[in-house]
């Protein structure tokens, strides 16, 4: 599982950084606010532009200087979102991202890892050599 921030850069209007976002499933992200406004984040819904998910990520606006909580994501998806507080006169939001949510990794490493230390195949004894029988690798003899 990987953090994920999401930076609330000022303008007219402000930009989410970076966007799109892409994730994996059970990542998470956060919004970090660098504008001298506040924002509030929220899903977009999607039969109607106008209309946000307003608890969808936090229940909050981001005051300037702060980050809001992590939000995690459990299936694949693609979340458009906007700013609840900044809209345009028909109430569109001047402010627009979108989160790409992937399928999970396979591995802790982003790849398929191989059997062995190193991403080698083991092989039987001590250094990769074979075994043989007896101490220091000479054939002993019986006690008389």
């Amino acid at each position: 599982m990987s953090i994920f921030k999401i930076t609330i850069k000022a303008g007219t209007p402000a930009v989410f950084d970076p966007n799109p976002q892409t994730v994996f499933v059970n990542d998470s992200v956060f919004w970090h606010n660098d504008d001298q406004q506040a924002h509030w984040p929220a899903p977009i819904v999607s039969s109607n532009p106008t209309k946000f998910n307003q608890t969808g990520f936090i229940g909050f606006k981001i005051p300037p200087n702060t980050s809001s909580n992590q939000v995690s994501f459990g299936s694949v998806q693609t979340i458009h979102y906007g700013c609840t507080l900044h809209l345009d006169k028909n109430g569109n939001p001047l402010e627009t991202g979108h989160i790409i949510v992937k399928s999970a990794k396979k591995s802790a490493f982003g790849g398929k890892t191989k059997k062995g230390a190193f991403a080698q195949k083991t092989k039987k004894g001590a250094f990769a050599k074979k075994i043989k029988k007896g101490a220091f690798g000479r054939i002993t003899t019986k006690p008389r």
